[in-house]
């Protein structure tokens, strides 16, 4: 979503770290390439002000033109300013109650019912004992597409009674109560526009139920007219809180930084693809540090600790100490990587991997798929023994995984090269090598150098 935005405030901050010294005017000429940068990711005029006003104003009075390294200090005070815009300290969902019910609405096409399914997965993921529930009478499909999901993630599907959507709402309620489940989440209708039925619906629910979490579902796609929808649904209920649909598309971006300062409503969660697990909270600190190309090495933890199979992880490792990587190890690797986003997911998240969007979006990640498929196009012996790969069974083997024999042997090259390597990090000299390589990436880092929650060397 921020890509765009991301790269040319990347190519700023590191300009800025160069510097031995910044003058007002050098400043000002900074300020100038931030502004027409946030004005092209289409974010509201007024947003752009403020925030050149606050890190001026800000970059002024910590008098930077003294400090021994100026451009650093700058970036920092943009990265605090751009926090601030973002809706400042990250705050979770308010789930005190029991049940606690989690209002969603939204226009149509912005993903609400999607939505409900993936926040409810992610709920599960934390412990919570969550439950989905409709209260769209006019769409009956609304209410199955979201009863389908309810199978998805593996939680029930409450139908409540009633012929208006707060009776169906307060019935949904009461069984949730009954049931013991944590949170309840409320998928409303949505109408193509904002009108005055749909607001005295929207308003008559969360009153009905007492919803603590009242949470606007929009779509990035939008641009600024997000910000409108916004005002309208805030001024008219009173949201707690937004999510961000559909991050993952070629959008500038915009939407997000407006939202937030212009209405007063965080943004609470972000969905980035299609799939069930692409929906991640939003941390506006971390954020803001991935804009100015920072990464973000919490972020990335997260990941692999919510993507990574601990029990393959747990087996590689084993593997590993004893000399024993072979290539279906190789192949089960390359699946937890598919699962972590990727690359570009990944790298997208480094420090100092300032790369351009250009090149993020031309590494794709169909070479490591054709990998998987060779390695499983392989009998299991053969995936323990690489050598017994003569010329026959590599056309076998090619033939089934529909490629070519010079990809073949540019794979088994690439593996043993790396199996060398798993060899040389056995015992002490290998814990060593990797805590040499993890300490590149500062402190987010568990004992050993190694992410926590991954098994140990």
């Amino acid at each position: 979503m921020f890509s765009r935005l991301s790269e040319k405030f990347g190519n700023i901050a590191q300009k800025l770290r160069g510097s031995a010294r910044v003058s007002e005017a050098d400043l000002d000429a900074t300020l100038r390439e931030m502004r027409l940068a946030m004005l092209e990711a289409d974010v509201a005029l007024p947003v752009v002000r403020h925030l050149m006003a606050e890190v001026r104003e800000r970059a002024l009075g910590a008098d930077v033109a003294k400090s021994l390294q100026p451009g650093q200090v700058i970036i920092k005070i943009l990265n605090d300013a751009l926090t601030d815009l973002l809706g400042g300290q990250r705050r979770d969902l308010d789930l005190s109650k029991i049940p606690s019910v989690v209002l969603l609405c939204g226009l149509q096409g912005a993903g609400k019912t999607t939505t409900a399914g993936k926040l409810a997965r992610l709920l599960v993921s934390q412990g919570k004992k969550v439950a989905l529930t409709s209260v769209d009478a006019t769409r009956p499909a609304a209410r199955e597409q979201l009863q389908v999901l309810a199978g998805q993630v593996d939680v029930p599907y409450i139908a409540g009674e009633g012929s208006s959507a707060a009776n169906l709402a307060k019935s949904a309620v009461l069984q949730a109560g009954r049931d013991g489940h944590h949170v309840l989440i409320l998928d409303t209708a949505g109408r193509q526009v904002v009108d005055d039925e749909l607001m005295a619906e929207i308003k008559a629910v969360a009153d009905a139920v007492g919803a603590t979490e009242r949470l606007l579902v929009l779509d990035a796609m939008t641009g600024q007219t997000a910000l409108q929808i916004a005002e309208q649904f805030h001024a008219a209920v009173s949201m707690s809180g937004c999510i961000l649909t559909k991050t993952d598309a070629d959008v500038r971006g915009g939407a997000a930084l407006s939202v937030a300062h212009s209405t007063g409503v965080p943004i609470r969660y972000v969905g980035t693809g299609e799939k069930i697990e692409a929906f991640e909270l939003f941390d506006p600190s971390r954020m803001a540090g991935r804009i100015l190309g920072q990464g973000d090495v919490v972020g990335l933890v997260e990941k692999i600790q919510s993507s990574v199979d601990q029990k393959v992880a747990e087996k590689a490792a084993a593997r590993i100490k004893k000399g024993q990587f072979d290539l279906g190890d190789f192949a089960e690797q390359l699946g937890q990587m598919q699962n972590m986003g990727g690359m570009a997911g990944m790298l997208k998240m480094m420090p100092g991997m300032n790369l351009p969007q250009g090149a993020l979006e031309q590494m794709d990640d169909k070479p490591i798929k054709r990998m998987q498929a060779m390695v499983y196009s392989m009998t299991p012996k053969e995936r323990k023994y690489p050598k017994l790969l003569n010329g026959s069974r590599k056309r076998r083997v090619t033939a089934g995984s529909g490629t070519t024999v010079p990809e073949l042997n540019r794979m088994l090259k690439q593996f043993a090269q790396m199996q060398k390597m798993m060899k040389r990090m056995k015992g002490g000299k290998g814990r060593r090598m990797m805590a040499q390589m993890m300490g590149k990436f500062g402190g987010g880092m568990g004992g050993g150098g190694m992410p926590p929650g991954m098994p140990k060397m």
